[in-house]
């Protein structure tokens, strides 16, 4: 008969693993980012009605955001605005006229910058204050964000979902911030980039509010009437999701969490 005998591990060896251990509950975000690869933010819905999300970005500027108001109330289109907090912060009167007009209030974060490239704690601190302002303001239930630049990585996705956020991106690029002329920011919705992908049922559209886009107030009339003329109906990316069968691309599909309780 063999007998087997277990040594007692080293004292070395227990002290490594402790701080394996350590390091995986105290960075549980940053281990999610290396070994899942496939957490995407939502570019798109897959939907039965012939809906699109209709999506205006803003961080800066004091002349385009009223003009887009005017445009969208006079057509009846409601859209989702991503604000970031300190533009928000000093535009009150025209985040209530959002808010009182019946678009939807979804963040695009605190400092203008690429969240991807932060800590997790970093990047909770970057939403939780957006979030804080965003509600205090709008009195709505902010869930989406956008963050700036569309840059993203697993970490940020997963510190989102973790906040009760859903990160959106976009499936057409409207490419208003670079100025290229209202024609042309007409002809990439409706036409696309390359062309023929234009804007259809269950896409997400990407324009700006900021007056880094001014061709935006000159285009939006006519991509809203074309849009209609086809029977599109221009909502918000919120009620466009609650119509969606499932995101796109499938690793977006992430169960939204609950947010968790405002500490008293």
């Amino acid at each position: 008969m063999r007998f087997i005998v277990f040594k007692r591990p080293s004292w070395r060896n227990v002290m490594l693993w402790a701080i394996l251990l350590f390091v995986v509950l105290a960075y549980r975000e940053n281990v999610i980012s290396v070994f899942s690869s496939k957490l995407k933010p939502i570019y798109s819905a897959v939907v039965t009605t012939n809906e699109i999300g209709l999506t205006f970005d803003i961080s800066w500027g004091e002349k385009t955001a009223e003009p887009i108001l005017n445009i969208l109330k006079e057509k009846g289109v409601k859209a989702t605005f991503f604000i970031s907090s300190p533009w928000a912060s000093k535009h009150e009167d025209l985040v209530k006229r959002m808010v009182a007009d019946g678009h939807e209030i979804a963040s695009h974060g605190n400092r203008h910058v690429d969240l991807n490239t932060l800590g997790p704690g970093e990047i909770e601190r970057e939403i939780t204050s957006a979030h804080a302002v965003l509600e205090e303001l709008t009195g709505q239930n902010i869930s989406l964000l956008r963050p700036p630049n569309g840059a993203y990585d697993n970490k940020l996705i997963s510190v989102s979902a973790r906040l009760g956020y859903q990160v959106i991106q976009w499936s057409v690029d409207s490419l208003d911030w670079k100025r290229p002329g209202p024609e042309a920011v007409i002809n990439n919705v409706l036409n696309g980039l390359p062309k023929g992908h234009g804007a259809g049922p269950g896409d997400i559209i990407l324009f700006h509010a900021s007056d880094s886009a001014p061709d935006t107030i000159k285009a939006l009339p006519v991509v809203i009437d074309r849009l209609q003329s086809k029977n599109y109906q221009l909502i918000p990316v919120g009620q466009l999701l609650k119509s969606a069968t499932e995101t796109w691309p499938p690793e977006s599909n992430l169960p939204p969490l609950e947010k968790p309780a405002a500490t008293p």
